[in-house]
């Protein structure tokens, strides 16, 4: 659960809150950006505003399910910085993706939340001919562990973004899962429900 300052929550209260992203890739020399206008304080660390050319779109997922990714898209490069782009280096870079919370006006900064961290896995590119260039970088983040502050251990990708190294899972094709009914109702499937049908198929009405 998310614990916000109590200047942030009056602010969500009054309906007045703009938020807004920011995303570090720790590569050498680490990129640090958010999507705003300006230079801006993040964890005791500078971070540079690319206006509105900045997107953040996330996967969701299940409590408890595989890994979950999210993708965050640049768009509008020019040519010269594209030339100078090396997306191999950014290949398995940490990444930590903040959510921040302003005031109404947008200037002032009343939190900060982290909302994911993972690696970078992909850094697809989509040129124009001609024109700018849209860079998008794959971040694999690791699986929902029901609130706990690591991630659930199911497969070798999960284990290995907490620590590279450890392939303890590498036998592991996908870890098994067993669901509990904590006194409710276990959900109809639809093998149930062919179930049904064949019972109700084998019933006869009495002959008067």
């Amino acid at each position: 659960m998310k614990i916000y300052t109590p200047a942030a929550l009056a602010a969500i209260e009054r309906g007045e809150a703009v938020t807004t992203y920011a995303a570090a890739i720790l590569c050498d020399p680490p990129v640090r950006v958010w999507r705003g206008y300006g230079p801006q304080e993040i964890a005791g660390e500078q971070f540079d505003g690319i206006g509105d050319q900045g997107i953040v779109e996330s996967v969701g997922g299940a409590l408890g399910g595989g890994e979950q990714n999210i993708t965050l898209t640049l768009s509008g490069v020019e040519p010269a910085v594209l030339a100078a782009f090396d997306a191999a280096s950014l290949r398995r870079a940490p990444c930590i993706v903040y959510e921040l919370i302003f005031d109404g006006s947008g200037t002032l900064l009343l939190d900060t939340q982290v909302i994911q961290r993972g690696s970078l896995d992909q850094v697809p590119v989509e040129d124009t001919p001609g024109g700018t260039a849209t860079i998008k970088a794959l971040v694999e983040t690791a699986a929902r562990g029901l609130g706990r502050r690591g991630g659930r251990m199911r497969t070798d990708t999960d284990q290995r973004l907490i620590k590279a190294s450890d392939g303890g899972f590498k036998a592991i094709a996908y870890a098994g899962q067993k669901n509990l009914y904590w006194g409710g109702k276990r959900p109809a499937t639809a093998g149930s429900a062919l179930g049904a049908q064949r019972a109700a198929a084998n019933y006869r009405l009495p002959s008067f």
